[in-house]
């Protein structure tokens, strides 16, 4: 729903260069992800030794994403650069072409959004916002990836257990309680509010962080790890499941999803995740096509919209991108994230006399919250 659900948003921006609706663009969306992020990335490296949680991390992003940007840069951009200059010469080494391109975002940090002088003043989304880019969806990956190295070394250092678990409510707590005096600065036009401007870096590999979207998406992941950590005391209530959809509604209508309406946010979607009709817990565990998805919609829509697919209607371009989309998403599942997730027990041959990895705790196999919910 999530990945559609950017796919939608998208739809308004990219290919009618215009926002969906005041309060709700891909970023809202995003910040649910990380709510699932949170919990299922926390209980994988309960789960697992630190260096098989790394290894693991590093063939469910990496190479799809590989193969996104080669795709991107080897076949979209000659195509369109050979169609507006008549060759291909000056695409390729020239600053800012593909092998800048790649080099820049081959990690995840998506630090060189456009691909030379390709989707300038010819798409809705440049005549809106000037934007350019092939692959905006990948600026959240650099975030992501982020906070696996922090659960990594928190993991190494042993602070993952279960004993020092009021850790992360403590800091919970915390963040919310800046994003309380955020809100009421932004309600009060006052001038006081932290964590709000500037950012970090640029960093190795990843590029420049933003401080805001640490704070917001930074509480939604630790908002799952919480309920991970939780599990066996979370309370599942439909009343405050409706009110908490009912709280993110009216904060996105009033445009400042991004405050203290982001708790009730990651309520919902742990509630959701256990209450949604049991039909739909099947959806994604065999085929999970939402990352290919999250890789490709946003470079098929910059292309249909430069082909004026949107004269088809808003409803029109949606389906059929969407329709696009998912088609890359399932190659992209077959043929290279599924193929490389039977590595994940992969050992290097200097390891394999070691003793193996203890098994999984126990407490893992009691906690009700996951029963539908797979790492």
């Amino acid at each position: 729903m999530f990945a559609f659900g950017v796919v939608l948003t998208h739809t308004a921006a990219l290919g009618f260069g215009r926002p969906l609706m005041r309060g709700l663009d891909a970023g809202t969306l995003t910040a649910g992800f990380f709510v699932v992020s949170g919990f299922l990335i926390t209980r994988s490296a309960r789960r697992n030794s630190v260096p098989r949680f790394v290894w693991h991390r590093a063939i469910r992003i990496w190479p799809a994403l590989w193969v996104g940007l080669l795709f991107t840069g080897l076949v979209i951009a000659p195509l369109l650069y050979h169609q507006r200059h008549g060759t291909l010469d000056g695409l390729w080494r020239s600053p800012g072409g593909v092998l800048d391109y790649l080099r820049q975002n081959w990690w995840g940090g998506l630090r060189q959004p456009g691909i030379a002088d390709l989707l300038r003043g010819d798409t809705p989304y440049w005549r809106w916002q000037g934007g350019a880019g092939f692959n905006g969806s990948l600026w959240t990956l650099a975030y992501e990836i982020s906070w696996y190295l922090l659960i990594a070394v928190l993991s190494a250092l042993s602070l993952l257990r279960r004993q020092l678990r009021w850790l992360p409510l403590l800091a919970l707590t915390v963040v919310f309680g800046v994003l309380c005096w955020n809100y009421y600065q932004q309600v009060t036009g006052s001038q006081s509010a932290i964590w709000t401007t500037g950012g970090f870096g640029p960093l190795p590999l990843l590029g420049g962080l933003q401080r805001n979207y640490m704070l917001w998406f930074g509480f939604m992941f630790l908002a799952g790890w919480v309920a991970e950590q939780y599990s066996e005391r979370l309370l599942i209530n439909d009343v405050l499941g409706v009110l908490s959809l009912a709280t993110v509604g009216w904060f996105i209508f009033d445009g400042t999803v991004f405050g203290p309406g982001l708790l009730a946010y990651a309520y919902a979607m742990i509630w959701l995740a256990v209450r949604l009709p049991k039909a739909l817990h099947r959806v994604g565990q065999t085929n999970d096509y939402s990352y290919g998805v999250y890789i490709y919609s946003f470079a098929v829509q910059q292309v249909m919209a430069k082909a004026g697919v949107q004269a088809i209607g808003f409803v029109g371009f949606f389906l059929l991108s969407a329709l696009v989309s998912t088609g890359f998403a399932m190659l992209s599942w077959h043929f290279v994230q599924k193929p490389a997730l039977r590595l994940k027990d992969w050992t290097p041959a200097v390891l394999r006399d070691r003793p193996t990895e203890p098994a999984p705790p126990k407490a893992d196999d009691r906690d009700p919250v996951v029963a539908s919910m797979s790492s």
